[in-house]
């Protein structure tokens, strides 16, 4: 035993070597536990264990090894809190040697101090003993740990989770731990509050109500740090917050924290727009109700409305967002400060300012699935925007590139995307006329005499930000109705599949934006798969021939990624069942077949890498050697179409 705690001080342990101590250790707890050797070693085995286990769970240890040595740990000291006579005792001297201050600080004892923690709380006995020396706990933590003047490596910090979860009450939080964050506060704010303040909120049990504590002692501190010229700082005010509010409950607590938020920005006593933006996003995270619905959406849509920094406007118009459409959802008006708000950012003069408004306005419809919400909650919102937003269309139609290098052709974008599904299912005069003036999927949906915002490739290949590629995709499904009664292979058809292809494939779209796009095509075509699979197959068979042959003005060269993702595409249309199920449809065998057919020249590596036709028959449920016996001629006509001198003719 003296040879292992030997053992266990050296310097320059390494992770490997400390975790063969750990086994060591809580292989001798078990062994002497109810012995005459424990008061002799006990203790000491306990202090070994805590210092190699501290060292298995550092961050530079495997995360199997971490989660190895805790469990051996926790079966040693299970065996060792097992004796019902000694148990006080054992218990009581383990805690106190641990916290005890020492020559050297001992954070590190933290680490084994929530595992004595955690056995404990799933002992009944064992909790009762642990809950009457709390303080112990307390003041170890308080002076170790939110007293340490250099950074707590994260797995310390979070050591004590197990004993906040099962130990904390909301007066240990308000009586003990508070007054000491606030000392803290005012000593160290950057090392406070990312590495300290937020898991130690996220630790408390849900029965720990934080709303008091928040509104009277935290949030002042923590609306300064925000204006912090340190970003660490104003980041970790941000998230201490954020970690808090998750544990408040009080209704009446969080419509004064907003109010407390709210009244320096209305009387704009916030000077810097990193600040505001911060202010607005803590808003964002208080839970809402119809009181703070009442409060903060009117005064916020004021704020937006005049705010003239783009990034605080972001955050602002967010907030107004989160309000209303929670709002709407239940059973709330919209005021008529919002929705002034909302025509007076469309009609800006700024494209930026406007586009945001319109981005946030886009957001809100699409956030209301209810027709008949739509049309009682929302019908003076859609006629009070619709003049702003037909000014910015004809802007778009009249010079679409000019609107491309602005941004502007994202409002256009969104008008698409919302006007047959949403704006269309009002009655009402003023939005009917003007969406028949605007006459929106045959503006979308044209080539002649040159391609349409939507259909143009120097267009949608200039977009970059998620926001305008989230929304190109949404316009696209939107105007997928209106190919109903054209040829799969017209120049439209085309058009549109090229630039459905261009938002998986491209290299300039972020993975989040792909996977999006896949599931809205499979959505549009489980909804219409023959034509949708049709335009699509004509569509890869273009894109194809745009690769072979260079041609530079095509969105295929635009995407700079030639076929090599094309195989996403294609598994968009060719769903397994799981994938079906989902999405809570099926395709008719008969489809299923025929696009096996148009797939079977086009589903080769040589073409498409990573598409398998066996795979892709076998994926949708047809069986390739059942079609090849029924279908044969279908089958030999594809590859001749396909491979006949005459085949680019029918590619264009």
């Amino acid at each position: 035993m003296k040879t292992i705690d030997t053992e266990t001080v050296k310097q320059g342990l390494a992770p490997g070597n400390a975790f063969v101590l750990v086994e060591w250790c809580s292989i001798l707890l078990q062994e002497i536990a109810g012995t005459a050797y424990w008061d002799k070693w006990g203790l000491t085995i306990i202090q070994s264990n805590a210092r190699v286990l501290e060292l298995c769970l550092g961050e530079s240890t495997r995360s199997n090894m971490r989660q190895t040595a805790l469990v051996i740990t926790r079966r040693g000291l299970r065996k060792v809190f097992s004796n019902s006579d000694k148990m006080d005792k054992v218990i009581g001297d383990a805690v106190h040697t641990l916290s005890s201050k020492g020559p050297q600080p001992s954070a590190k004892n933290a680490v084994m101090l929530g595992v004595i923690a955690g056995v404990c709380a799933r002992k009944a006995e064992a909790k009762k003993i642990l809950s009457r020396i709390t303080s112990e706990y307390y003041a170890f933590y308080i002076r170790e740990i939110i007293g340490s003047r250099t950074q707590v490596p994260d797995h310390i910090s979070k050591a004590l989770e197990d004993f906040f979860v099962a130990f904390t009450t909301s007066e240990d939080v308000e009586k003990v731990l508070v007054p000491a964050l606030e000392k803290a506060l005012l000593r160290a704010p950057e090392i406070v509050l990312n590495d300290l303040v937020t898991p130690l909120f996220h630790s408390f049990s849900e029965e720990v109500d934080l709303s008091i504590v928040l509104r009277n002692n935290l949030l002042k501190p923590l609306l300064a740090n925000t204006k912090s010229t340190n970003a660490v700082v104003r980041q970790g005010a941000f998230a201490a917050f954020k970690a808090a509010v998750l544990k408040s409950h009080d209704s009446d607590s969080i419509i004064q924290i907003a109010q407390e938020i709210l009244v320096p920005l209305k009387s704009g006593k916030v000077p810097s727009a990193e600040q505001r933006a911060y202010y607005a996003d803590m808003l964002t995270v208080l839970p809402p109700s119809k009181a703070a619905v009442t409060h903060v959406a009117p005064a916020m849509a004021v704020i937006a409305g005049k705010e003239a920094n783009e990034a605080a406007l972001q955050s602002e118009t967010s907030t107004v967002l989160h309000y209303v459409t929670w709002g709407l959802l239940n059973d709330s008006e919209i005021d008529k400060q919002v929705i002034d708000a909302f025509a007076k950012g469309l009609s800006d003069k700024k494209v930026p300012v406007k586009k945001l408004w319109a981005i946030r306005l886009g957001e809100l419809f699409m956030a209301i699935d209810s027709e008949e919400l739509l049309k009682s909650k929302v019908s003076k919102l859609a006629e009070s925007v619709m003049q702003p937003l037909m000014e910015i269309w004809q802007e778009v139609l009249t010079n679409p590139l000019a609107a491309a290098q602005s941004g502007l052709v994202t409002c256009a974008y969104i008008l698409t995307a919302i006007a047959r599904p949403k704006l269309a299912l009002y009655s009402n005069a003023k939005v009917d006329s003007a969406l028949k003036k605007a006459q929106v999927d045959l503006q979308a949906l044209t080539m002649e005499p040159k391609p349409s915002f939507l259909l143009n490739q120097r267009i949608y290949g200039k977009l970059s930000s998620v926001d305008e590629f989230m929304w190109f995709i949404r316009a696209l499904a939107s105007t997928s109705q209106g190919l109903a009664t054209m040829d799969s292979s017209s120049a439209v058809a085309t058009a549109w599949s090229q630039a459905v292809i261009f938002c998986i494939c491209s290299s300039s779209v972020k993975p989040d934006i792909r996977n999006f796009g896949s599931r809205t095509l499979s959505q549009l075509y489980t909804r219409e798969p023959a034509h949708i699979s049709a335009i699509i197959i004509s569509g890869l068979w273009r894109w194809h021939y745009c690769v072979e042959s260079g041609d530079k003005d095509s969105a295929a060269s635009i995407a700079k990624t030639e076929n090599q993702n094309l195989h996403m595409v294609v598994k968009s249309i060719c769903l397994s069942t799981a994938e079906m199920a989902k999405l809570t449809s099926e395709i008719d065998f008969a489809v299923r077949r025929q696009q096996m057919i148009s797939l079977l020249v086009l589903s080769r590596p040589e073409l498409i890498p990573r598409v398998n036709w066996i795979e892709l028959c076998l994926r949708i449920q047809v069986d390739p050697g059942e079609l090849a016996k029924t279908s044969e001629d279908a089958l030999i006509q594809q590859i001749l179409d396909s491979t006949s001198f005459h085949e680019s003719v029918r590619i264009l």
